[in-house]
């Protein structure tokens, strides 16, 4: 049960991350409700948890040499995949997605973590 809150918990805070990543950068276009925005946040926390630790260990030389930096390039590919496969997210240039997937990755830290903070309080 723990495992479904906290899927769910991910695919609610990938969602808010795209909406926020679409209101705050002009690159970034959406065009959908809010089912729709669920499912992108679905399908990207699917990458993330299934194709995201395969890139990392199979570039963990380049994210060595680059301090970290290439994990970024990592996660605008993921929000690639994700656009290329959603007709509903749009986004215009390569800004778009380094700058995005630098919002998704702030969003998701500040929501998980504070999740992570509250269950070691109740702990």
């Amino acid at each position: 049960m723990k495992f479904l809150f906290k899927l769910a918990l991910h695919v609610a805070a990938n969602a808010l991350a795209i909406f926020l990543a679409a209101y705050f950068l002009e690159q970034i276009d959406f065009n959908g409700d809010w089912v729709d925005y669920l499912i992108v946040g679905a399908i990207l926390t699917a990458t993330n948890l299934i194709i995201r630790p395969i890139l990392k260990i199979v570039s963990a030389p380049i994210i060595f040499i680059t301090m970290g930096l290439f994990a970024l390039v990592i996660n605008a590919a993921i929000l690639f995949a994700v656009d290329w496969f959603v007709d509903a997210l749009i986004i215009n240039s390569l800004m778009g997605y380094v700058w995005g997937s630098l919002i998704i990755a702030v969003v998701n830290a500040i929501i998980i973590g504070a999740y992570k903070k509250t269950k070691h309080e109740n702990d």
